[in-house]
C-alpha cells in the first residue's frame, strides 16, 4: 500500500536539516491517527491563500486568518502574512485558479502535489506551492531543497494545462520565488533519492 502524504509534508521533511529532525517529524506525522486541523499549523494561512483567485486578490482574508488562530500562533502568522503582503506589493502580483496534481513513486509514495495558487508575477504565470514556515535552525528551504520539489511538481499527473505557466515554490519568510527549469536526469535521480529516504524514514518510525 502506498504511503499517502501532502506535498507540504514531503517539503517539510525535505527541509529538515538533520536526520534526527527528519525522524522526529516523520514519527509525528505517521502516528497522527487521523487528520485534524490542530495538527496542521499553517492550515488557516493556506485556506486564506486559496481564496485569493476568487476575491480579486483581497489580502484582508490573510488578516482574518491571523484573527482565527490561537494566541501562540499569532506572532508567526503575523510575520508570515506581512511578508507575503510585501512580496505581493513589490512584485505586481495577480492570482488565478489552478487545478489538482499528484505524484506517484513506484506505488510506494503518493504525494498530493496540487499547487496552492496561481500567481502572475511581473507578467509571468506561475503555479505556486507556498512554503510559509518561519526559518529555523532545524528547517531550511534552500535552492537544493526547492529544486527537488520543483522537479516533483513537473513530474506530476495534473488536471490543468501545465504548459500555460511555470511551477514555482514561494518561500514567504526571507522571501524568494524558486522557479522550475528544464528537468535533467540528475534532478530526477536526486528526487528519487529524497522520496526513497522519505519511505525509509516512514518505515523506520
Amino acid at each position: 500500500m502506498s504511503i499517502k502524504v501532502s506535498l507540504m509534508q514531503f517539503l517539510t521533511f525535505k527541509t529538515k536539516v538533520s536526520s534526527d529532525a527528519k525522524y522526529n517529524y516523520i514519527f509525528k506525522q505517521k502516528h497522527n491517527d487521523s487528520y485534524h486541523p490542530s495538527y496542521d499549523y499553517w492550515r488557516d494561512f493556506r485556506e486564506a491563500i486559496w481564496q485569493l483567485p476568487y476575491n480579486d486578490g483581497d489580502l484582508s482574508v490573510l488578516d482574518a486568518a491571523i484573527d482565527k488562530v490561537k494566541p501562540d500562533k499569532k506572532v508567526n502568522y503575523t510575520k508570515t502574512v506581512n511578508n507575503f503582503k510585501s512580496f505581493v506589493k513589490n512584485n505586481d502580483v495577480q492570482f488565478f485558479e489552478v487545478g489538482k496534481a499528484k505524484w506517484n513513486m513506484e506505488d510506494e509514495l503518493l504525494v498530493n502535489a496540487s499547487p496552492d495558487v496561481g500567481m502572475i508575477v511581473d507578467g509571468k504565470r506561475y503555479f505556486v506551492k507556498i512554503f510559509p514556515n518561519v526559518q529555523q535552525k532545524t528547517i531550511r528551504l534552500d535552492a537544493r531543497a526547492a529544486n527537488s520539489i520543483l522537479t516533483l511538481l513537473q513530474e506530476t499527473d495534473s488536471d490543468f494545462d501545465v504548459t500555460s505557466g511555470t511551477f514555482a515554490v514561494l518561500r514567504v519568510n526571507s522571501a524568494r520565488l524558486f522557479t522550475a527549469e528544464n528537468i535533467d536526469e540528475r534532478a530526477k535521480r536526486l528526487l528519487e533519492i529524497d522520496a526513497k529516504n522519505f519511505v525509509d524514514f516512514w518505515e523506520a518510525a
